[in-house]
């Protein structure tokens, strides 16, 4: 029988198998299948096992996993490779199958930045034979009664060791350290200029000259000159088409038409902290450097790796810190409401950690879409190249296509809003019922133009999606699709950060209400998996193993970091010193629980739980709570009796073979077989064990495994199947 998933799938598509089209934003848009060899992938299709099954290369899969921001460790704490590598090793020696760690875009695609190599500012007035080249500080300012009070800036670069032929984009970054006087906004306006000598191209505050300068652009109405910050000119027209000796010279002139007064505000020079940057941006920059760092650290480790793709959209935004630049000239970044007023379409930070500018990505830009793909396939086609010449370990098993995805995360200023709605590509819009309709199809065709990616690469890896909360219903529509026409995103799962088992055991197998959704996550042939849980909670251990019971997978965030969610935590990190130490006394538990689910991996990866529905593969006191302590192994009536507190699991090998563990001191008495079993054995050697009447009892050791075999059992129940799960288990133990 095909247990819960086959019972959902007839349920799912028993009101909808007669539909016959759906409608679509982009038409040429169909789902890819891979046509190189499988790395990884999901076994849908139930004709094996009763669920749907994950597998690398030939052989089914456990999934355990735990995130590893790689990211902020090398870009916030500035660790060495060696001490990531070590986070790597300390998660594997925990148990855990697989670590996910984020790849932007960026890291594959680098933008190239030069620091000014000269600035200076000039100022009229008293000052007006003053040569402020020394100042760490330059000024742009405006009062038009006071030409002591009006001052350029200008700047220098010299970009002559850029390599790249091509240059698809280029702006100016300049810092702002300080306020602008009196808090009050203005515009700046950024001139090219073509010489360099004596302050040339000005007449006090016009910009003049013959043919040899160009307003590159100003400040937009939506980010004026004000706040301690930084602000962003394009300059890619000057620096693409005038400049063949690669050195570029600005002039920045604040606003002067204005009639009140405006101070104006000092600006970083090329000797502060913080100097003016020339961003560089190329569709043809490649570098892969730091994705063999990546797979460097999970094989040393010996333990399997996910990328998270960080690319147009990471947790619903665009940060240009993880976006090259060039991919800017694709994004809609103010949007014109239907009073006509233009609002920006953008988030912007004081610090750069995290990036300073977050744009909204237009998901329907096909020219977007298109870069985006290209950019992820050329990172799989480099992975199958590493893999090749590195001994076919198969490391990265998997790829996150979408995290956390939106359509409409900044609309208010930090996080949800209206849905943007840009007319230019909105063009499908009326062929759906709603708008509501509109954008879940946007964010699938989204999903699957990435996960295409991957499917048509040369290394073919599963698929999946981080759903961010309350779009579960994006899962259902995914399922509706692979029945109707075929999709490339294997399964989406959620992001709960909750500590409560009982809802995370029924995640696996039923509709449940968590992490702002209420959808039944086992949908079709989705494989429900937790894609993120805090790693801080003190029941970790037992929240893993409920989630497992229940049926489904489990993920945690993550590894280490500076919030609050770590399962590990920095030795001293105020000296320095980022060794991993374990974030609380819970972490022994979660790390030998792990380890023994691991030594089961070839059954938890193939049976169905019995809190979704299966009878091979049985949890004791599941919640640990003291409750569901008697269950039924072939027939056998078990009873778990754990000494401490803790969750005993039995599984059926064959007709005739039981295994049984737990992860705590404990007990299991089996009813009624004393005569009928042989011995039981643990690696391979006879085990002790005591009978009363026709009950047989067995002490077992934490996380120790007992293998029960039983006489006069019919071989016939399981036929040739029982032979070839007896081999495979066998084939584990070794």
């Amino acid at each position: 029988m095909k247990i819960s998933h086959t019972l959902a799938k007839l349920a799912l598509w028993a009101g909808l198998a007669t539909a016959t089209s759906f409608p679509a934003i982009d038409s040429n848009l169909t789902a890819s299948i891979a046509t190189n060899p499988n790395i990884s992938y999901v076994d849908i299709s139930l004709s094996q096992y009763n669920k749907p099954v994950l597998f690398v290369g030939q052989s089914p899969f456990f999934y355990n996993g735990i995130q590893i921001r790689s990211d902020n460790l090398r870009l916030l704490w500035d660790m060495t490779p060696e001490e990531i590598g070590q986070t790597y090793q300390v998660a594997a020696n925990a148990g855990f199958t697989v670590a996910n760690t984020q790849l932007y875009w960026m890291d594959v695609q680098p933008d190239s930045s030069y620091a000014a190599t000269e600035s200076t500012c000039i100022q009229g007035g008293s000052s007006a034979s003053a040569n402020f080249a020394n100042s760490t500080n330059d000024k742009i300012s405006y009062q038009s009664s006071n030409t002591s009070a009006q001052s350029l800036t200008y700047l220098k670069f010299d970009f002559t060791n850029y390599t790249l032929d091509q240059i698809d984009a280029a702006k100016i970054r300049i810092y702002v350290p300080a306020a602008a006087n009196n808090q009050q906004p203005f515009t700046a306006s950024l001139y090219d200029t073509l010489t360099w000598n004596n302050a040339p191209n000005h007449n006090g505050m016009n910009i003049t000259g013959n043919g040899d300068y160009w307003l590159a652009s100003s400040s937009p109405s939506w980010d004026p000159i004000m706040s301690v910050s930084y602000y962003d000119f394009d300059a890619s027209d000057f620096i693409i088409n005038h400049c063949p000796d690669k050195i570029a010279s600005f002039i920045l002139q604040p606003q002067v038409n204005l009639t009140s007064f405006i101070n104006g505000a000092s600006v970083a020079g090329a000797l502060s902290a913080t100097p003016p940057s020339l961003v560089l941006s190329s569709t043809a920059s490649w570098n892969y450097s730091y994705v063999d760092t990546m797979l460097g650290w999970a094989e040393g480790a010996d333990i399997k790796l996910e990328l998270l793709w960080f690319g147009s959209d990471s947790s619903g935004t665009t940060m240009d810190t993880r976006v090259p630049y060039f991919v800017y000239r694709h994004i809609l970044v103010e949007k014109v409401q239907t009073d006509g007023t233009v609002v920006p379409f953008m988030v912007k930070n004081h610090g750069a950690a995290y990036g300073v500018y977050w744009y909204l990505s237009d998901k329907n830009d096909f020219s977007l879409r298109a870069l985006e793909k290209t950019a992820l396939k050329n990172v799989m086609n480099h992975i199958a190249e590493y893999n090749s010449a590195n001994g076919d370990k198969k490391t990265i098993v998997g790829i996150d296509v979408s995290n956390e995805g939106l359509v409409d995360k900044i609309q208010a200023g930090t996080g949800g809003g209206s849905i943007y709605e840009n007319p230019a590509t909105w063009s499908a819009r009326p062929l759906f019922s709603s708008e509501a309709a509109f954008v879940q199809r946007t964010m699938w065709e989204y999903q699957v133009n990435l996960a295409n990616a991957v499917k048509e690469s040369y290394y073919p890896v599963w698929t999946r999606s981080n759903i961010n909360r309350g779009l579960g219903v994006q899962i259902t529509y995914n399922e509706l699709m692979r029945q109707n026409g075929g999709t490339s995103v294997d399964f989406g799962g959620l992001d709960p950060y909750i500590n409560n088992a009982s809802l995370l055991w029924q995640f696996g197998h039923k509709q449940v209400a968590i992490g702002g959704t209420n959808v039944n996550w086992a949908t079709g042939s989705n494989v429900p998996m937790i894609m993120e849980n805090g790693g801080e909670y003190n029941n970790s251990e037992w929240l893993i193993l409920a989630t497992v019971a229940g049926g489904g997978y489990y993920n945690v965030y993550d590894f280490m970091d500076e919030q609050s969610y770590n399962m590990w935590v920095p030795a001293n990190k105020a000296a320095g010193n980022y060794t991993p130490v374990p974030a609380g006394s819970f972490v022994s538990g979660v790390s030998s629980t792990n380890n023994l689910l691991k030594s089961l991996s070839w059954d938890l990866a193939t049976k169905v739980p019995d809190g979704a529905g299966g009878t091979d593969l049985v949890f004791f006191n599941t919640l640990n709570d003291g409750n569901n302590l008697t269950n039924t192994l072939l027939s056998v009536p078990v009873t778990y009796s754990p000494t401490t507190g803790g969750i005993g699991i039995g599984i059926v090998q064959n007709n005739q073979t039981i295994l049984l563990t737990t992860t705590r001191d404990a007990s299991f008495n089996l009813s009624g077989i004393a005569s009928s079993a042989s011995v039981a054995y643990t690696n391979g050697n006879p085990y002790l064990y005591s009978t009363t009447g026709q009950d047989m009892l067995i002490e077992i050791p934490q996380s120790t495994i007992v293998q029960i075999k039983l006489n006069n059992r019919n071989p016939g129940r399981s036929g040739s199947r029982a032979t070839r799960l007896q081999a495979r288990s066998n084939h584990i133990k070794k």
